[in-house]
This record gives C-alpha cells, sequence and structure tokens, in this order.
C-alpha cells in the first residue's frame, strides 16, 4: 500500500488540474457572469487547497498539561491539549488524539476533537480521567490529523510529549483491633494481645522542637511541666521501623496482593499521622530500600514506591536472606501469601531478637503448619495480626 501512496497522490493531484482545466474551457467557450463565477469559485478553493499541500504540519506546535503529577486514588486531574500555529492558517478540519495509558478511567469524554475551519492561532481543548487504579502511567503519543475540502489529501503527524502520572494505593481506615479473634486461631487458650497503638510503642518524650506533627505532642505531660513535649516511639535500635512487603509471586492471587499494598500504604499513613519514622523495602528487591525517616517528603516517596511496586515471579540471584537483611532492625512484616521458606526466615529473625510484627491477610487456604510456625513466631516474642477486608476498611485482628 504504502509503494501506491505516491501514485494515488498523484491522480488526485491530476484529477484537480483536469477538473480546473474543464472549468476552464467551459468559461472561454461558453463565456457569460455565470462561466466565469464558477471558474473563479473552484481556483480559490484550489489554490486554497494547494497552500494546504504545502502547509507542513510541523509548524503546529503541541503540548500536553497535566494539572498534577501525583494523584491520590479515584483523584480527578484535568488534561489539556494545546495547539500553536507559527504560520496561521484555516484548516478545513484539524484534529488531535491523545493515547491515555491504560488503567486511568475516562470521564464520558473523549481524549481529543475535531475543529472545523480552524483558523485561530491557538486551539485548545481539555478533558478529565481519574485515577481508579494506582500505578505510574506513561502518556507519550499525540496525533493530528488535517484534511482538504474534497477529501482528496489527508496530511497525519505523530509528536511524542513524554509524561508520567503516578496515582497512589488507595488509603483504608484500620477499623477496631479485635484481640480475642486472633488468639482463637492461633492458640487454645487465648491471652490478651497488644493494640497497634502499644506495638508502635511511646519511650518517652522530648522538648517541643518547630516543625513536630500537633498529633505527637503529649498534651498531660505538657500541661504538667508547663511547656510543649514530644512523644518519642519507641523500636530496638532508636531508628523507627522498616516495613516490608512481601512482594515475591509464589501462588499469591494479583487481588489479594493489591490488597497487600493498599494495608501498607493505610500503615505508613498511620505512622506518618502519629510521627512514629519508618522506611520501606520489598522482600523479594533489594534495591528499593528507604531508611527510616518522618519527613513528609520522605513518606511521599515510599507512596511513590508503593504505587510502582510489581510482584517478582523469581527472586533476584544473590538475594540475602532476610535474617542478614534486616539483623537488629525493627520490621512491620506485611504479606498475603506465606510461604514455609519465609516462615523460617522470620523465624530466624525473631530468634535473633528483632522486634518483628507480622501483618498476615487470612484466606481459606491456611493450613495448620502456617498457624503452628506463627504460634512459634509468636511465642518468639513477634506481633502477629490477621488482616481482613471488611467494607471501606481493615479489620485488624491481634
Amino acid at each position: 500500500m504504502k509503494i501506491w501512496s505516491p501514485v494515488v497522490k498523484a491522480l488526485k493531484l491530476l484529477s484537480i488540474l483536469l477538473m480546473t482545466g474543464a472549468l476552464y474551457a467551459y468559461a472561454m467557450f461558453q463565456g457569460g457572469y455565470v462561466s466565469w463565477f464558477l471558474f473563479y469559485s473552484v481556483l480559490v478553493i484550489i489554490v486554497f487547497n494547494a497552500v494546504f499541500i504545502l502547509y507542513p504540519l510541523r509548524l503546529i506546535e503541541v503540548e500536553r498539561r497535566i494539572d498534577r503529577s501525583l494523584l491520590s486514588y479515584n483523584e480527578t486531574v484535568k488534561v489539556e491539549l494545546i495547539m500553536k500555529k507559527k504560520i496561521p492558517f484555516p484548516f478545513i478540519f484539524l484534529s488531535i488524539q491523545d493515547e491515555v495509558p491504560y488503567g486511568l478511567e475516562g470521564l464520558g469524554q473523549i481524549p481529543g476533537t475535531i475543529f472545523f475551519f480552524a483558523g485561530a492561532k491557538k486551539l485548545y481543548y481539555s478533558y478529565e480521567i481519574r485515577g481508579s487504579k494506582r500505578g505510574e502511567y506513561y502518556f507519550s503519543t499525540l496525533h493530528l490529523q488535517a484534511g482538504d475540502l474534497f477529501g482528496f489529501f489527508q496530511k497525519e503527524r505523530t509528536v511524542e510529549l513524554p509524561e508520567t502520572l503516578t496515582v497512589l494505593p488507595r488509603l483504608r481506615p484500620l477499623q477496631q483491633w479485635n484481640a480475642a479473634a486472633v488468639n482463637d486461631q492461633l492458640e487454645a487458650n487465648p491471652a490478651p494481645a497488644k493494640p497497634l497503638e502499644e506495638t508502635f510503642s511511646v519511650a518517652g518524650v522530648r522538648e517541643y522542637i518547630p516543625g513536630d506533627k500537633m498529633t505527637s505532642i503529649d498534651w498531660k505531660v505538657s500541661a504538667r511541666v508547663a511547656k510543649l513535649v514530644t512523644k518519642e516511639f519507641e523500636s530496638q535500635d532508636g531508628k523507627g521501623y522498616m516495613v516490608v512487603l512481601e512482594n515475591n509471586k509464589s501462588n499469591e492471587l494479583t487481588e489479594k496482593f493489591e490488597g497487600a499494598v493498599e494495608f501498607s500504604a493505610s500503615i505508613i499513613d498511620y505512622c506518618y499521622k502519629q510521627d512514629i519514622p519508618a522506611g520501606f523495602t520489598l522482600s523479594a528487591k533489594d534495591d528499593v530500600r528507604l531508611e527510616e525517616k518522618s519527613k513528609k517528603s520522605h513518606f511521599q516517596r515510599i507512596y511513590r514506591e508503593l504505587a510502582r511496586v510489581q510482584q517478582e515471579t523469581t527472586l533476584p540471584t544473590g538475594t540475602v536472606p532476610l535474617a542478614k537483611r534486616f539483623s537488629g532492625r525493627s520490621l512491620v512484616y506485611i504479606s498475603s501469601c506465606l510461604t514455609l521458606q519465609r516462615l523460617d526466615e522470620l523465624q530466624r529473625l525473631a530468634g535473633n531478637g528483632n522486634k518483628l510484627v507480622i501483618c498476615y491477610f487470612t484466606n481459606e487456604t491456611n493450613n495448620t503448619l502456617e498457624k503452628e510456625r506463627l504460634q512459634r513466631l509468636k511465642r518468639q516474642g513477634a506481633a502477629i495480626y490477621l488482616i481482613q477486608l471488611k467494607g471501606l476498611g481493615y479489620e485488624v485482628t491481634s
């Protein structure tokens, strides 16, 4: 088809010239006002088409503007497409079409439009999209198309405009913690279990420093000592907690993994609001590691990593065991699928004296051996939390 394209264009041009010649011959032989009026009217259109053929679409500058590059879950954003003509020209029609990455939800608007008789030097079009699924999305290509009055000639141009839009995971509320439920599942004689607030327990207070969050101020102690003091949370090394997300695929379903990602984001959000230093890393990827900090920019980096995290089907070669990677660290380990190998590694971590909090998504496939290993981890001092999605929030039992 591409071979015949120049031939087709030449035939179209020849047909226009023949039509012009025929009209001229008609005007010469027929004479009169109507004949010459018809000839000159068609001649104007033909000259217009000739200028259109000579006008390159590269003289149109294209721009894509996105209000912001970071979206919360289910948040909408406006995308504006702008065309600027370096040399004004009244196109019969001029269309622009954007390619929206898969996973972003439209709001009933087409990501493109057609401008008829577009004589303005600047043309604008906007549409809205919703971030209904976490991820990092890449905009790239814009398509321009223009044509003449007869439809004989059409021009197309593809413009590469790379843009990145990040949709953060959904944040769900952590509902009331039920201490008895998980004890009934893990042991015959239920014992009182610590809630989350005690797991991330307060080690002491210090004098308030400008920039500390209001939620971390201990108002009772502040009233007693007549000055503002801030709560400090304890951890094994005094630096906070490292949140570890299990992203090894194994037999794990995608829906369960997405639930673990959203729960990780909710835990990180809890740490941020309570001014608890937190880090983040992945079990199957050593190169993603954000050390424990409590600044807002640090937590934003964690949210971005959670937005782009993917399951790993195979472990990288030379992966360091958990006991070596996190020796002497305080860990919050989040998983929706604990293999026996992973349970053994967690047992070694707990046996080394690490402060260990395990957040585990329960399911119907949990077998007796898994429950026995979790019970053994609990006896070694690990805090076990079973997670279930109930309505819009998580039911956490400890």
